[in-house]
This record gives structure tokens, sequence and C-alpha cells, in this order.
């Protein structure tokens, strides 16, 4: 667990799924996809290693997620964001919610061997420059450190002014140093290709 004054990153359970996935629409919202996301909770449950019951879960998990908690005290009626706990004292409360997340997976180089893959790592847009996301950046490379990572990898659309944050924590853009470039098939592609082998 990381700490910065009222802000936490601990990794996710069960029970933040259902924020984490209000987060990857927002996060889709603002990249301008709004209908990308297709996943459910119980997807998240499944590869995520949740399920309680192992029937459907993978033996080892497909991603690894992590969610920065804030606690605060507000005014009693100040409901405007989703509280995931809270106790009173008077007409303030001290109350625990979810504003950002990172989902992250390993993955491996030929050249340098095991590697952590950050998919998604979103700050909710109220709590941006405070220095929350750094916490949950800097916490994520430390996991990946502990973990004996040789790699953080992660992409960035060419727009996003975050990439301001990543060049500061002095990450490389291996698209302007390296002209490495993303490439991708859609389920709909694979299964063309699958199909036009029969």
């Amino acid at each position: 667990m990381a700490f910065c004054d009222n802000a936490t990153v601990r990794k996710a359970v069960k029970e933040d799924l259902g924020a984490i996935i209000e987060m990857i629409q927002e996060l889709a919202d603002f990249e301008g996809m709004s209908d990308g996301p297709t996943l459910t909770v119980q997807d998240l449950v499944r590869d995520g290693g949740f399920d309680d019951d192992g029937a459907s879960a993978p033996a080892v998990p497909i991603f690894h997620s992590f969610v920065l908690e804030l606690t605060e005290q507000v005014q009693t009626g100040d409901n405007e964001e989703k509280i995931t706990s809270f106790s009173s004292n008077g007409e303030l409360l001290t109350c625990t919610r979810l504003i950002g997340y990172a989902i992250c997976f390993y993955s491996y180089s030929t050249w340098q061997g095991k590697s952590f893959f950050l998919e998604d790592i979103y700050v909710k847009p109220n709590y941006r420059k405070r220095g929350y996301g750094e916490l949950l950046f800097k916490t994520l490379i430390r996991h990946a450190r502990e973990n004996d990572c040789a790699r953080f990898d992660f992409h960035v659309l060419a727009w996003n002014p975050a990439k301001q944050f990543y060049n500061r924590m002095g990450a490389e853009n291996l698209t302007e140093s390296e002209r490495w470039e993303f490439y991708r098939l859609s389920r709909e592609k694979m299964d063309a290709l699958i199909k036009s082998q029969s």
C-alpha cells in the first residue's frame, strides 16, 4: 500500500470492480471512444482472479488492478461522487471514495525478460494535478520492480496531454526514438483469418 496525504493506492478487491467499470467508461469517454468498452463486472471477476469458487477463473489472473482511494472530510449532503465508506462527526463526514484505477499485466521481452504492461491508468478529473496520479504511477513502478520486471511499457494517444506527465516521469517515447509502431488484430479480423484457413 502506498500513501500520499489522504490518498492510498492498494490492490483492488472484488467490491471495487463496479467502480472500476464506471471509471473504464469515463476513460473511454475522455478518449472519445465511448462505445469501446464492452467488459462487464463478471468479466473482471473472472479474468482478474476474483471468482470466489474458482470455477471460471484462470489459474493465474490475466490482469492486476489497483485503485486510488481518497479519504477526506466533506459536508453532510455532499454526494457528488460515490462514497465507498464513511463515518460521521457532527456535520462533517469522513468518507472514502475511489478516485482512480490502473489495470496492468505481465508480458515478456525476448531481450530483457519479464515486463509489466500498463493497459489503463486513470484519475478522475476533479482530482488531477494534486499528486495522486504520480502516487498511482510510482506505486505501479514499485510493484513492477518488486516483481523483477525489467521493463514497464504502455501506450498513449498522441493528443493526450498526459504525455507531459510521462515525460516528467522519465518515460521514453519509442515511436519517436526507435520508430516502433503499434499493431492490432480485432476479434473480427482474427475470426476472418481463421475462417480463411478453413
